[in-house]
């Protein structure tokens, strides 16, 4: 029961609040008011129960409820449900992912953050930093992020954020591979605030066990003005290409889409290539490098195809094409960067290529051959 918001109240009315009788002998406004009868639950809202200071006053005790529980928090829906981080190699630097936001309600008090490891072997460093109501910060070298970050290889509290009713979760992931050591790992983040948890994130973290040329289909295909997801596209969809007859970039219609899976792949990675992030649907990926096959084609400067494997680019698929090499100028969509290395995988993965009229396409903003027929 709740005692009355206004109007006549006396100790009787409290003590049956309190689950006494309501003629309990010797009973004091002073000794009610300020826990020593029973301690006052502090769920109700401050106006609604005794302060426990002199002087004590029966209206403090207006609209008190001894039994009020307090509401268990409720999480809304993340913006990001899939965290991917592909391409990235052993001693790569940290990588920031991008915001992720849960509308909650009811929060109260800190949060903590756990990871299960579902599948493969964590060795690098999953890291998380939390905002209540706002943006932690964008990258490792930002204090105010690492103030507020936390290592994923235990169970974290947040000791210095509180959360408080209608509030927005803001989270950011960040990444450390591993010194020397590749991994391909996926992981369940749990949240936890005011008797409720969360388990509806999922976090990708894949050091250079993943690749694929055809392309790897973590790399986003390149769009008018966007990116899009391979799962994104149908025949008939238009992506970016490279015509050579009139040297121009263009958008054409897809003519066909081919998944096959692939092993023995290789990732390239170039001089001054930004890392791409992009969503579809709940799902967002940072993508470094280029994923794809040995034997798939990409394009230089002056339109020489190159590959890792130039003997079976010609068996296969009857493309003439040079060995690749540290140095060489490939064609990006919008300007020309230096191959600086490259990374062997062994793992099996699904893989995609596109044909269109010009027989290329642009994946990660690299020019790569369609290497299938129509």
């Amino acid at each position: 029961m709740t005692l009355t918001a206004s109007g006549q109240i006396s100790i009787s009315d409290i003590n049956g609040e309190f689950g006494r009788s309501g003629t309990t002998a010797n009973t004091s406004l002073k000794d009610i008011s300020d826990g020593t009868v029973a301690t006052i639950n502090t769920v109700n809202a401050s106006g609604d129960r005794p302060d426990g200071s002199a002087p004590h006053a029966m209206t403090e005790f207006y609209s008190y409820d001894h039994d009020a529980a307090a509401a268990n928090a409720s999480f809304g829906t993340w913006s990001d449900t899939t965290i991917r981080f592909v391409g990235l190699q052993p001693g790569g630097n940290i990588v920031t992912h991008a915001l992720t936001t849960n509308a909650m309600t009811d929060a109260s008090g800190l949060m903590s953050v756990t990871n299960t490891v579902n599948s493969g072997t964590a060795k690098g460093s999953l890291r998380i930093a939390l905002g209540a109501g706002s943006d932690p910060g964008e990258n490792s070298s930002n204090t105010v992020f690492d103030s507020k970050m936390k290592t994923l290889n235990g169970n974290y509290v947040f000791n210095s954020i509180t959360f408080s009713g209608s509030v927005t979760c803001n989270a950011r992931f960040c990444f450390l591979p591993h010194s020397d050591v590749t991994e391909s790992v996926s992981r369940t983040i749990t949240f936890a605030n005011n008797n409720t948890s969360n388990t509806d994130v999922t976090c990708t973290t894949s050091v250079q066990n993943f690749g694929g040329f055809c392309v790897h289909e973590a790399v986003p295909v390149n769009c008018k003005d966007y990116y899009k997801h391979i799962s994104e596209l149908e025949v008939g969809d238009k992506v970016m290409s490279y015509n050579f007859e009139t040297n121009s970039v263009e958008e054409v219609e897809i003519l066909k889409i081919e998944k096959p899976k692939h092993s023995d792949l290789i990732t390239y990675y170039f001089e001054e290539m930004e890392d791409i992030q992009y969503r579809h649907g709940n799902t967002s990926t940072v993508n470094r490098g280029l994923s794809i096959t040995k034997d798939h084609p990409i394009y230089k400067e002056d339109g020489t195809m190159v590959c890792l494997d130039p003997a079976k680019a010609k068996e296969l698929y009857g493309l003439d094409a040079e060995e690749i090499k540290k140095g060489d100028r490939i064609r990006f969509m919008d300007s020309i960067k230096v191959v600086e290395k490259y990374l062997l995988s062994p793992d099996e993965t699904e893989t995609y290529t596109i044909l269109t009229k010009n027989n290329n396409f642009y994946a990660g903003s690299v020019l790569v051959h369609s290497e299938i027929g129509g």
